[in-house]
C-alpha cells in the first residue's frame, strides 16, 4: 500500500525547507524511500530533484511525501562537504501523539504513521547537520486517513455568466470518483470528471434559483465521503459584492507615490455611489463624490469595479473572500495609475464620534514635501469630543522626528463614514480624511489641496490597554510585514521584509527575518536574543544586531504582539505592521482557500491580484500553481509556484493565523519584490 500511496496523484506534495545559509556550508540532500514495504515495492524508485532552498539540494523517488495511515517512510539525508561523516540530528514537530521513529540513524529515519486519522495530518520532519548546525532542512509528511470532504463555502453564481467552484477531499487514497449522490446542480453546470482530490463544479448557469445537492467522493479502499451544499444562482446583473466597502489605496504615477482611501456603496443592481479622497504629484480630489459606477462579476468571486466621478472614470480588478465581507482590488485601466487596496465592510453602526473614541495606535507610509520616503508611527486619544491629546510619533525619511508630541481634532464621520482630522505633529500640521470601517479599525488618508506636499496613508487601530502597557506586552510570537523604497535610475525600488518574533522574555525576543532588497537575493538571518523595550503608552523601541550591522527600530503596540513600527535611520524609509500570530505549531494548517494580493507597494511593478488559490497537503492550486513546505513550529514557509508573481517563482510565507498569511517575493527575477496578504476564506 505504501508504494501506492505514494504514487497519489497530487501535484508535487514533498518539499525541503531550509533555513538560510549564511557561509559555505554542509549541504543536505534527501532521497525519500518506501521503508516497511520495501520488499513489495521490488526496488527503490529512482531519486528526482524536488524542492527549492538556499544552498540546498534536494531528491525524492516519487515527488511525493504522501502515505497511508498506518504505513511508514524512510527519510534519507545525505550531507555533502561532511569530511567526518557525522550526518545529521533529527527533529520531528506535529500534533500531540506524533510517534517516536521505528529507527533512525545520522543518515535515517524512518517515519511510522500513526493509525485511525480523521482526514489528512502533517508532520515536520527536521534534520540538522552534526558538522554545521547552522544548516537545516525539513520535509512535510502528509499522513491520509479516512476521506473527509471539508464543508464548503460556495460564491453565489451570476445569470450566463461562467462560473466554477471547487471541493477538496482530505485524506483517502487516490483514485477518487465524484458524483452527485442526490439533488440537482443548477442548470449549466456539471463536475469536470477529476478523479484527483479536487474536483471542479463549473459551467454557465442558464437558470434563476436556488439548488441543494450532495457530492459524493469514493477512494480507492472504496471509503466514501459526503458533503452537502447549496448554490443560489443570482440575476446577470447583480454583483458578488453588496454593502458598503471602506478602502485604502497606495501605488503610483509615473514613479511617485499615489495615497488615496474612500467608501464604495454597491447595490443590488452593482451600481456604485460613494466619495473618495485622492492624491498625487499632478491632482489632489477631496471628498470628491461617485455617481454611476458599476460592479460586475467576473466569475464566482471576482470581477471589475467601475468608479465614476467628476475626475473621470476609473477600473479595477477585485478578489472577494466568500463571507463577501473583505478582498483586494488592484487599478486595470489606461491611467498612469497603479496601485492595489484592501477592502472591507464598513460597519455603520460605528459612524458615530463616540464610537470611535479612545486609544488608537497608527502607522502611515508615503513621501514628505521633497519627495523623500517616510514611515509615521504612533499613537493618540480621541475624546467624545474628537479633541486629540496624548499624542506621540516618531518618523524616519529627511528629517526624522523623535517622540513628537501629536495634537490635533476630529470631525464625526458621516454616512459614508468619512470624517476629517487635523494633526499636529511635532509642530507641523497634518490634514487627514479617515473612513470607519468598524470601532476599533480607521483607515486614513492625507487630504489637503497641495500636489507638492506631504502625503501618506496607513490605517488607525484601538490601543489595548494603554497607560499600563509594558514589556510584557510584547513576548510575541508576533509576524512582521515590512515595506522600504528608493529610487534606482529615478524609479522606485523595493526592499521588503518578512519575520517572526517570538519567544519572547520581558526584555528580548528571538527574531527571524527574511529580506528581499532591491533586486538582491532573499536572504535569511536569525537573532537569538534581540533586545526590546515598551513603555506605559506602547512606545518601545527593538535592536537587531550589534556593531556595523546593528539595526533600530520604534515600535508602538496597539495590542498583545499587534502594532507598527519604523526603522529611523533606514535608507529606504522602512515601515512595518506587527500581527500577533495564532495557533502554532501549525502541523495540521493550511488546507483553503485564499484570496489576496499587494499591499502597500513600494514600486510600480509587480502588483498583483491572487483571487484564488488552494494550499493543501504541501501543493498550491487556482490562480497560482506550486509546492510548499512548512516548518510547523514557526508558520514559516518556502514555496515555488509556476510563474513569476511578487518579484519571483520562489516565496516564503509567514502564518498569522488561519485567516491570513503574509507572503514575500524573492525578488529574483525581477528588480523588485512585493508583499502580498492573503485572507482566508
Amino acid at each position: 500500500m505504501l508504494c501506492a500511496a505514494a504514487t497519489k496523484e497530487h501535484t508535487m506534495r514533498a518539499m525541503l525547507l531550509n533555513r538560510a545559509v549564511t557561509r559555505a556550508p554542509a549541504r543536505l540532500l534527501f532521497a525519500l524511500a518506501c521503508a516497511a514495504m520495501i520488499s513489495a515495492c521490488g526496488h527503490k524508485t529512482t531519486s528526482h530533484a524536488v524542492g527549492v532552498g538556499l544552498g540546498v539540494s534536494l531528491t525524492a523517488p516519487s515527488g511525493s511525501t504522501i502515505v497511508e495511515q498506518g504505513s511508514k517512510i524512510e527519510i534519507d539525508a545525505i550531507v555533502s562537504n561532511d569530511s567526518s561523516k557525522a550526518g545529521v540530528n533529527w527533529i520531528l514537530t506535529g500534533p500531540s501523539g506524533t510517534p517516536n521513529p521505528v529507527s533512525m540513524t545520522t543518515t535515517s529515519y524512518v517515519y511510522q504513521a500513526p493509525t485511525t486519522i480523521t482526514g489528512a495530518l502533517t508532520v515536520t520532519l527536521s534534520a540538522v547537520s552534526i558538522t554545521d548546525p547552522t544548516q537545516i532542512a525539513s520535509v512535510t509528511i502528509t499522513v491520509n486517513g479516512t476521506p473527509i470532504i471539508p464543508q464548503p463555502v460556495l460564491f453565489p453564481a451570476n445569470l450566463n455568466i461562467i462560473y466554477a467552484a471547487y471541493f477538496t477531499v482530505d485524506g483517502g487514497l487516490a483514485p477518487f470518483a465524484w458524483l452527485v449522490k442526490s439533488g440537482t446542480l443548477p442548470t449549466g453546470l456539471a463536475l469536470d470528471g477529476s478523479t484527483s482530490a479536487t474536483t471542479a463544479l463549473s459551467g454557465i448557469p442558464t437558470a434563476l434559483g436556488s439548488s441543494t445537492f450532495t457530492l459524493q467522493v469514493t477512494d480507492a479502499n472504496n471509503a466514501v465521503a459526503t458533503v452537502t451544499v447549496t448554490l443560489v444562482v443570482n440575476p446577470q446583473t447583480a454583483c458578488v459584492l453588496q454593502g458598503r466597502f471602506g478602502y485604502l489605496f497606495t501605488g503610483f504615477r509615473q514613479g511617485v507615490p499615489v495615497v488615496r482611501a474612500g467608501s464604495l456603496d454597491i447595490l443590488s443592481d452593482g451600481t456604485i455611489t460613494g466619495i473618495h479622497d485622492y492624491k498625487d504629484s499632478v491632482v489632489t480630489r477631496i471628498g470628491e463624490t461617485l455617481t454611476d459606477g458599476t460592479c460586475t462579476t467576473r466569475t464566482q468571486n471576482r470581477g471589475t469595479l467601475r468608479i465614476v466621478s467628476a475626475s473621470g472614470v476609473e477600473n479595477f480588478d477585485f478578489g472577494t473572500v466568500s463571507s463577501l465581507a473583505a478582498g483586494q482590488m488592484q487599478e486595470n485601466d489606461a491611467s498612469p495609475v497603479v496601485g492595489s487596496a484592501q477592502f472591507f465592510v464598513q460597519q455603520a453602526t460605528a459612524f458615530t464620534q463616540a464610537s470611535i473614541a479612545g486609544d488608537y495606535g497608527f502607522g502611515l507610509i508615503g513621501i514628505d514635501a521633497g519627495r523623500n520616503r517616510i514611515g509615521l508611527v504612533g499613537r493618540l486619544t480621541v475624546d467624545s469630543s474628537g479633541a486629540i491629546s496624548n499624542g506621540v510619533a516618531d518618523t524616519n525619511g529627511a528629517a526624522p522626528l523623535a517622540s513628537a508630541a501629536v495634537t490635533g481634532s476630529m470631525t464625526a464621520p458621516d454616512a459614508n463614514g468619512r470624517g476629517t482630522a487635523t494633526l499636529d505633529v511635532g509642530g507641523s500640521a497634518l490634514p487627514v480624511a479617515y473612513y470607519v470601517i468598524d470601532a476599533n479599525t480607521l483607515y486614513v488618508v492625507s487630504n489637503d489641496a497641495s500636489t507638492s506636499s506631504l502625503r501618506v496613508a496607513g490605517r488607525m487601530t484601538r490601543q489595548l490597554g494603554a497607560g499600563t502597557l509594558s514589556a510584557a506586552s510584547f513576548v510575541g510570537p508576533s509576524v512582521l510585514s515590512m515595506w522600504g523604497s528608493s529610487l534606482v535610475g529615478g524609479l522606485p525600488s523595493a526592499t521588503v521584509s518578512a519575520g517572526l518574533l517570538s519567544n519572547g522574555t520581558a526584555g528580548n525576543l528571538a527574531v527571524g527575518i527574511d529580506v528581499a532588497d532591491r533586486g538582491a537575493a532573499l536572504v535569511h538571518t536569525d537573532f537569538a536574543a534581540a533586545p526590546y523595550t515598551v513603555t506605559a503608552n506602547g512606545r518601545g523601541t527593538l535592536t537587531l544586531g550589534s556593531g556595523s550591522t546593528q539595526r533600530d527600530f520604534v515600535i508602538y503596540v496597539t495590542s498583545a504582539n499587534n502594532g507598527y513600527l519604523i526603522e529611523p535611520t533606514s535608507t529606504v524609509g522602512n515601515f512595518g505592521i506587527l500581527d500577533a500570530q495564532v495557533g502554532a505549531p501549525f502541523s495540521d494548517f493550511l488546507a483553503s482557500y485564499y484570496v489576496g494580493g499587494t499591499v502597500f507597494p513600494t514600486s510600480t511593478s509587480p502588483i498583483s491580484l491572487v483571487p484564488q488559490v488552494l494550499l493543501q497537503e504541501g501543493a498550491m492550486s487556482g490562480n497560482v500553481t506550486g509546492s510548499y513546505a512548512i516548518d510547523a513550529a514557526s508558520g514559516r514557509v518556502i514555496a515555488t509556484v509556476s510563474r513569476n508573481i511578487l518579484g519571483g517563482s520562489g516565496l516564503v510565507f509567514y502564518i498569522v493565523s488561519t485567516s491570513k498569511i503574509v507572503v514575500l517575493g524573492d525578488g529574483v527575477n525581477s528588480v523588485n519584490s512585493s508583499l502580498a496578504w492573503l485572507q482566508g476564506y
